[in-house]
């Protein structure tokens, strides 16, 4: 029977640190233990006899180096071995969303984004709608949209937040149009008043129903290509599935420039929608 331990959360995001150099850096000793996390050389000796512990065949120390390195055997125990994780700790460095002390990367490669337009969101806005959300209440605002050319003073209901690659919308109950729509953050002007609800509002089906759609490489591309794109977008049997909210199709295939099903498709498009099906409805 393996012993139980019990420890910290503090103790747990340094054994994670642990297992993510090891796992993309192939290396950690002590120190690099005790400069991130500021603790003594005695707690960073405990942290690796845990690790140890733990998973007994990822390390062995190397007196040479003197530092543990990781085995041919290495399994990560405690982080995702996703290469995504170790890409998203790069992204987010290099977009400021994580500073270099609260990385566990030590030395990272050379890396260059490209960046996207700022987008305006108010601090205010964005308040008044989490409390909105919070307290079950409707909103009223004045809002820009890019159909009618002056902006109108709207009541609405916002029941979550949604990102579609590039920008921040409030998905809400319009009572202007009596239906669900989306309001992109920024183009929402001013926030009047808010009240308790005290309609009854109907369901948004399209944000409780999930769909799965069928991706395929270009059917006009050569096999040569068309392989490259299937170990690309890692696809098993020519085809990738993705599942999403239906509320979110427009923007999905918006943003990766997917045509309807069965609509002309040109060289420049790499994949392209072949099925969509509709996998659960929500309560």
């Amino acid at each position: 029977m393996s012993k139980a331990i019990t420890r910290r959360w503090g103790q747990e995001r340094r054994l994670e640190f642990i297992d993510f150099r090891l796992q993309w850096e192939g290396r950690v000793n002590r120190s690099d233990l005790t400069d991130f996390f500021r603790i003594s050389i005695p707690q960073a000796s405990l942290d690796f006899s845990v690790y140890q512990e733990l998973a007994p065949g990822n390390m062995i120390y190397d007196r040479t180096q003197k530092t543990y390195v990781a085995t041919e055997s290495f399994k990560a125990i405690m982080v995702n071995p996703s290469p995504y994780q170790y890409l998203n700790e790069l992204l987010w460095r290099d977009s400021n969303v994580l500073s270099g002390s609260e990385s566990f990367v030590s030395t990272p490669p050379p890396v260059e984004t490209l960046p996207h337009p700022y987008r305006s969101v108010g601090a205010d806005t964005l308040k008044i709608l989490l409390q909105a959300i919070r307290n079950n209440s409707s909103v009223e605002i004045n809002y820009q949209s890019m159909k009618h050319p002056e902006p109108e003073n709207r009541w609405i209901y916002p029941r979550t937040f949604a990102f579609d690659g590039f920008r921040w919308h409030v998905r809400c109950y319009c009572f202007s149009s009596r239906s669900y729509k989306d309001f992109v953050l920024g183009r929402i002007l001013t926030i009047g008043d808010v009240k308790p609800l005290s309609d009854n509002i109907p369901e948004d089906s399209d944000w409780n129903t999930f769909i799965k759609l069928i991706l395929v490489p270009n059917p006009k591309f050569t096999d040569g290509r068309r392989l490259a794109v299937e170990k690309d977008f890692a696809m098993m049997n020519g085809q990738t599935e993705v599942v999403i909210r239906k509320a979110m199709l427009y923007y999905f295939k918006k943003r990766l420039n997917l045509q309807d099903i069965g609509e002309e498709v040109n060289d420049n498009q790499q994949i392209v929608l072949f099925d969509i099906t509709t996998v659960q409805l929500l309560a």
